[in-house]
């Protein structure tokens, strides 16, 4: 018998690594499962939208009826519910655009047509209600010209997550959302309203999934700035996997504490 309901279950770093299953997970999963624990899986990533999260779950022999919430995804449903009429103009990759889509919005991408005409055209647009960012790899000068017009006094400007680094599945670390966000809040001076990890507003949309208190719920994850600072604002019980990341040296150095370390996510039952 277990004391908790729920758990929030990082994906990249603690159940794979790029396209391939870090040791330990499924039984961990499995582990999860079998103790009546409500899973639900959290990404920080916007790079592929959630069909192909779970057609990866399925590769690696994963189960795939367990509901995947990407800050995309929790992005959408929060610009819904405050812009319920906005034209959201995005700054970032395609499934960011498609999740907004998905709620029922409309949603311009920043890089325009893909035309062959018009190639490497960007949108032109003037003044937009919702401005959203996320990761964005190919940030030039004409791209951010055309973001700068979005923006006037009354735009809002809300951002997916601003991860300072994104890994690559080859282990390369290249520059994350916040690169982005940052470029975009130091041209127009505009604070962004951020959805994604460590927010509240992403722990939120994951306890609502599972149907479990915060106090009985677990996070577990590989980043310390996000994962387990998430589950510590929100009275979560916090679980840091040594796969990824952050380290057992990083805890004291970024000062945020999580209240379990494990090797991995095959070790989960020390902690249940």
């Amino acid at each position: 018998m277990t004391e908790y309901a729920g758990a929030i279950v990082d994906l990249d770093g603690t159940v794979w690594r790029g396209s391939e299953l870090i040791d330990g997970a499924r039984k961990g999963i499995e582990a999860l499962r079998e103790a009546g624990i409500e899973v639900v899986f959290v990404s920080n990533g916007t790079d592929i939208d959630r069909d192909a999260f779970d057609d990866q779950l399925a590769e690696l022999g994963l189960p795939t009826d367990i509901e995947v919430i990407t800050a995309a995804s929790a992005t959408a449903e929060y610009v819904a519910d405050e812009h319920p009429d906005a034209e959201a103009f995005v700054v970032g990759q395609q499934p960011i655009a498609a999740e907004l889509e998905a709620v029922g919005l409309t949603a311009t991408d920043v890089r325009g047509t893909d035309d062959a005409d018009n190639e490497g055209e960007t949108a032109n647009t003037g003044p937009a209600d919702v401005v959203v960012a996320g990761r964005e790899p190919d940030l030039s000068e004409d791209l951010l010209d055309d973001v700068l017009a979005a923006f006037d006094a009354e735009t809002a400007f809300v951002a997916t997550n601003t991860d300072r680094t994104h890994p690559t599945e080859g282990g390369e670390i290249i520059p994350g959302a916040g690169a982005t966000v940052g470029a975009i809040q130091g041209m127009t001076g505009t604070e962004p309203t951020v959805v994604g990890k460590p927010e509240s507003r992403m722990a939120d949309t994951a306890t609502e999934s599972t149907g479990v208190d915060s106090a009985e719920c677990l996070v577990i994850g590989d980043r310390l700035e996000t994962d387990i600072e998430m589950g510590n604002d929100a009275g979560m019980t916090t679980v840091l996997v040594l796969t990824g990341a952050s380290s057992e040296a990083d805890i004291g150095e970024q000062g945020i504490e999580p209240d379990h370390v494990i090797d991995s996510l095959g070790e989960i039952g020390d902690v249940l």
